[in-house]
């Protein structure tokens, strides 16, 4: 079959994020073109999730064949003109779970994919708890969170009970802008779904677990006393873009002044930055201090007014985007250099309903003079990065023994093959 090189480039741009090119197996390197009606279907899968794309095309006959992702790649680039010409073979395809009679759907607005591309910078995709590396879809709405920052997307959806999607990096590619359905049912004690938005489909299980209370992490409108308005985004933007690095906190000061803000950088005082805002409300007693990433992220989603506390020790609340935005700010000890002893609030005890967040310092040693809580917190936090890496490192393990246990497989199979066909040469001689 012929099939235009503009629309198959598109598609393999989405179904890419899902195939395994160094896979032994090789279902989950290739791509399938199965007749959809009067379209093709493009799908992929890499073992738990599938990706599907409808692309116009002609099709005169049943279609189903697959093609190794690589070599489709090699054709397109080796092929003269604006169509190619596809023939692949035969694969035993997993059969994607019919959605059952007793499955929740769900129409989503056409919003719905805009919304998730506002939280995927949320999500923490390589964090431990594996809850977060998803987004959470509630009857409120959308919410992502990575214990740091939280951010919320009203969205009524007419789910239930919550759901925790996989990091949705094929929907961000294809960037579906219809609205769709959402299908979620319950199979030997997964919770599956299906996502359907014009020609694109999205199909795997949804990530187990309980995400974070994400309500009682928004403080409430009279515990924050005072406000900040910015009316050049832009320039802070362009500002902050400047700024170098300076890992782990990359500490942004907003200092408030009679004239506005001005904005430092902790590691860099010699650089300042004065914008025009509108101060309101108790004049802090402590500078409000904000990470760099996360306050670009904010004006760049156009979060333009920022609430906050005098002490400078609880979430931040950002008002004028899409939704609302939290971010825990970073406390710096008044006793020593902040370059060698800082403080930064998170998200972890979302529990209460009155954040108290654990504070993480650098400090490398206990001096006299310092709180041992300070001490006590470091050591928790150097606790809590090593099981980090050891469950990294665990997981990394866990990939390559299955890696090898589907090559030794692959060579077993290999192996009977050959041997069923001496036995035929030899019946035939």
């Amino acid at each position: 079959m012929k099939i235009r090189k503009s629309v198959l480039l598109e598609a393999l741009k989405v179904l890419g994020k899902v195939v395994a090119q160094t896979s032994p197996e090789v279902v989950v390197r290739s791509v399938r073109f199965v007749e959809d009606g009067e379209r093709l279907r493009l799908m992929a899968t890499d073992g738990v999730e599938c990706v599907a794309v409808s692309v116009e095309c002609e099709v005169a006959e049943a279609i189903d064949f697959a093609v190794e992702y690589r070599a489709l790649r090699e054709r397109i680039r080796s092929t003269r003109g604006g169509e190619v010409e596809v023939t692949g073979k035969s694969l035993e395809w997993p059969d994607l779970e019919e959605v059952p009679e007793e499955a929740v759907s769900v129409e989503l607005p056409a919003s719905f994919g805009e919304l998730l591309a506002l939280a995927a910078p949320i999500v923490d995709r390589d964090g431990a708890r594996l809850i977060l590396r998803g987004v959470n879809l509630s009857p409120e709405g959308i919410t992502a969170t990575n214990g740091k920052e939280l951010l919320h997307l009203p969205c009524p959806l007419a789910i239930p009970e919550e759901v925790t999607l996989p990091f949705p990096l094929a929907l961000l590619t294809a960037k579906p802008a219809a609205p769709g359905v959402l299908h979620l049912w319950s199979l030997r004690n997964e919770r599956l779904f299906r996502l359907e938005i014009g020609g694109f489909l999205w199909q795997g299980k949804a990530l187990s677990g309980k995400f974070p209370a994400w309500k009682q992490v928004i403080p409430s409108g009279n515990a924050l006393d005072y406000s900040l308005e910015f009316f050049e985004p832009e320039r802070i933007i362009a500002f902050l873009k400047t700024v170098p690095d300076h890992e782990p906190l990359n500490g942004i000061e907003l200092n408030v002044t009679p004239r506005g803000v001005t904005l430092i950088p902790v590691d860099t005082p010699e650089m300042s930055f004065e914008t025009d805002a509108e101060f309101l409300g108790v004049q802090p007693r402590a500078v409000l201090v904000l990470n760099k990433y996360i306050l670009l992220r904010m004006l760049q989603q156009r979060y333009t007014k920022f609430r906050a506390h005098s002490d400078g020790r609880m979430p931040v609340v950002a008002e004028g985007g899409a939704g609302c935005y939290v971010a825990m700010p970073i406390h710096l000890s008044p006793k020593s250099n902040p370059q060698t002893n800082q403080e930064t609030n998170k998200m972890e005890n979302i529990e209460n309903k009155v954040v108290s967040a654990p504070v993480q310092t650098v400090t490398p040693n206990h001096e006299p003079g310092t709180n041992p809580l300070d001490e006590l917190y470091n050591t928790i936090d150097t606790f809590r990065n090593k099981l980090k890496l050891a469950l990294d490192e665990s997981t990394l393990l866990v990939r390559k023994v299955k890696e090898v246990q589907l090559a030794q497989k692959q060579k077993e199979r290999d192996f009977i093959q050959a041997k069923r066909a001496i036995e035929r040469i030899r019946m035939a001689i």
